[in-house]
């Protein structure tokens, strides 16, 4: 792509920050659109979830009109006339859940035989309200930007028929209104008076205001109208545009809202659609107040950025650091990187390199001074030679290291291992070896290579692993591409200082972007740890009201993780590899008991819900889904901690994949403001007898392992 001929607006360096869209200054904002964003412009409503970080806000703005219309880095791959649909983009306030909680909507209607349909009838108009405002200033923008055509007739007949249909809307102008743009502001106004009266408790006195309507039927109304009077200029269809309502952050909404959102997609039909985006996977998307009428796949699809394969994170993060480069580089620089597709300005795989198990722990061991490390490599010679012997041939530069640590300490039986190892394991190497050359051999060792690695260093002392590589800063960022980002913007500047540079002048940058060789494997290493370092004081520079208690259960989980993966004392590091998993079972969450016990568990899940909003933990989907068809077992929760705190606390780099049973009333422990338990003895207290599940029970897909 020839980058000379468009005109770029300078980025403020570090490149790599900020992370969060909302961060970073309008006009600034740098937009890659994926093949997700395809899915999202259908004319299906969509509902995507995905952890903090995953790239949710960026998605959806890919497809709504502002940046479509404005943004340079996005109109230099898609067009607003691209699309079939206008996408609105409508981020629900945080107070909007908090205004609609102080009201009592029995008492507000005594007389309703179903207050809940009430509040219903009330949220939804507020929602319709807000997009219909949205819309109307959508049009009103896209036809002064000469992007949208529109005859002045049929604006004053839209507005007019619209304040005909719903006339107590009438009520709260001030003056005439005749145009989109006035239109907008009255319901504006309208919003703001509902969202007060919620506040005030002064519903009733506001309601004999507001129009009557089935919900979803004035929102229909308009966007039927404007669907039919518009045209996108440049557009080569003669189909009518459709609007699509982007909601994010919907995850501030309480159960009821989330219900009525529902209620309301349920409903909808062309040309209006929904994309519902939110954090964490305890979003309502199903229910609605329709009776025998749920939320189904028909209605709309359900993706989860968490669940993306690693095949498009990395693309995702290929493009997005070529852009945020080629944008924040001079202009000198940029001419000299002419590259043919603009998602390769940057290369990881070149710049970051690939490392594997064997490469980190030969570099361990030629650090070390131990014993064992002498020992080991040499043994690596005869599993070298019995592989060769069985026509394998290491198709790595490093020796075979993980599987000789993985047979040296092996009792022949599948999961039995030793501690250590001593001579006659030595002398029995060869044996061993030749024993597990086929390929289900081959796929068990590969299965225990991270836990060699966590084992060996443990052995050794080594507080730092040498953790570099692109495919293992991909998978500590752990499908986020907003941790991608912060752990580069860390080994950026480690490489400025090595460099002997100031991080953030324009020079570095240029080299930086424009070098041809790998970055230094030492400089990568200091930055991942750097950044795990910085993501596990964000959690105790939080502000939030319950957040030192989120704190302590992160710390006694992170401690717990990583004495299960990786204490070479305990022999079932080694049997059962990468625990951490924790899988908690509710006895009493999905019940109206209220007792102490109960009020315990109800505190735990809030806790773990509060970590998983904020990102510090990962729920992870059942393989097995009798367990949670069986109500007799309760309410299981299954969930992991977030990858990049792995060098930090020290577990594996992949993150945990087999499960650990645990109690409520053990995270209890850390939960308890009375008398809070130590998080480092608490983990010394689990790991030293743990409850885990024999593997037959939860099995995991090994498939995508590195």
């Amino acid at each position: 792509m020839d980058c000379r001929s468009t005109r770029m607006t300078m980025l403020p360096l570090n490149p790599f920050r900020p992370t969060r869209w909302e961060h970073q200054p309008d006009g600034k904002q740098l937009i890659w659109y994926t093949r997700t964003a395809n899915h999202l412009a259908d004319d299906k409503s969509i509902y995507v979830s995905g952890s903090r970080g995953s790239g949710k806000t960026t998605l959806l703005k890919s497809i709504c009109w502002e940046d479509l219309a404005k943004n340079t880095s996005l109109r230099i791959q898609k067009k607003l006339e691209d699309f079939k649909s206008i996408g609105i983009y409508i981020r629900f306030p945080d107070h909007l859940t908090v205004a609609m909680s102080f009201v009592d909507w029995k008492a507000t209607y005594p007389q309703a035989p179903s207050p809940e349909l009430e509040f219903h009838r009330f949220f939804s108009l507020l929602v319709e309200l807000t997009c219909c405002e949205r819309a109307l200033q959508a049009c009103h923008e896209l036809r002064s930007q000469t992007l949208l055509s529109l005859s002045p007739q049929d604006e004053r007949q839209i507005t007019s028929a619209f304040l005909n249909e719903f006339t107590r809307l009438n009520s709260f102008a001030e003056s005439g209104t005749a145009t989109f743009y006035e239109l907008a502001r009255l319901l504006r106004d309208v919003v703001r008076e509902m969202n007060a009266a919620s506040v005030r408790g002064t519903i009733t006195a506001i309601d004999t205001r507001l129009p009557p309507r089935e919900p979803g039927e004035l929102l229909a109304f308009l966007i039927g109208r404007l669907s039919s009077a518009t045209r996108l200029v440049g557009s080569e269809t003669t189909r009518p545009s459709g609007f699509k309502f982007c909601l994010d952050d919907c995850e501030v909404l309480s159960t009821a809202q989330q219900v009525s959102l529902n209620t309301l997609v349920r409903n909808s039909k062309a040309p209006v659609s929904w994309v519902v985006s939110y954090v964490g996977s305890l979003f309502e998307n199903s229910r609605t107040y329709l009776e025998q009428q749920p939320l189904t796949d028909a209605d709309r699809r359900v993706i989860s950025l968490d669940s993306r394969k690693d095949t498009d994170f990395r693309e995702l993060c290929q493009a997005v650091v070529s852009l945020r480069l080629m944008f924040s580089v001079s202009e000198q620089a940029r001419n000299a990187r002419n590259v043919g597709d603009l998602k390769d300005f940057f290369p990881l795989e070149t710049r970051l390199g690939s490392r594997n198990v064997n490469d980190l722990m030969e570099q361990m061991l030629r650090r070390s001074a131990s014993p064992i490390a002498t020992r080991l490599l040499e043994n690596t010679k005869t599993v070298q030679l019995a592989l060769e012997r069985g026509g394998q041939r290491n198709s790595t530069a490093s020796p075979p290291l993980y599987q000789t640590y993985v047979l040296l300490h092996w009792q022949g039986q599948s999961d039995a291992f030793k501690t250590s190892f001593n001579k006659v394991d030595e002398s029995d190497l060869e044996r061993r070896t030749l024993s597990v050359r086929d390929r289900a051999g081959e796929a068990w060792l590969r299965r225990k290579q991270n836990a060699a690695l966590l084992h060996l260093a443990s052995a050794l002392k080594t507080k730092r692993i040498p953790l570099a590589g692109a495919n293992i800063i991909l998978s500590l960022s752990d499908g986020s591409i907003r941790d991608f980002l912060e752990i580069l913007g860390f080994i950026y500047e480690g490489y400025a200082k090595k460099q002997k540079s100031i991080a953030y002048s324009q020079e570095s940058l240029d080299r930086f972007a424009l070098a041809r060789t790998a970055i230094a494997a030492d400089v990568q290493t200091n930055g991942i740890y750097k950044a795990s370092s910085a993501y596990h004081a964000g959690v105790s520079a939080r502000g939030e009201r319950d957040f030192d208690v989120v704190l302590r259960l992160i710390e006694g989980l992170g401690r717990y993780t990583a004495l299960l993966q990786s204490d070479h004392r305990d022999p079932s590091v080694l049997g059962r590899s990468e625990r951490g998993v924790f899988q908690v079972r509710f006895e009493t969450t999905r019940t109206d008991r209220s007792d102490d016990i109960a009020k315990r568990e109800r505190t735990v899940l809030n806790v773990i819900r509060q970590a998983e909003i904020a990102g510090y933990v990962r729920m992870v989907e059942p393989t097995n889904q009798e367990l949670d068809k069986d109500v007799k077992l309760g309410h299981i929760l299954r969930f992991r901690l977030h990858r990049r705190l792995a060098p930090y606390y020290g577990f594996s780099y992949r993150g945990p994949y087999e499960p650990v049973a645990i109690s409520a009333s053990e995270i209890w422990q850390l939960c308890d403001r009375s008398s809070p338990v130590d998080p480092s003895l608490w983990a010394d207290s689990m790991s030293s007898n743990p409850n885990t599940f024999d593997q037959s029970e939860l099995s995991f897909d090994w498939d995508n392992e590195s």
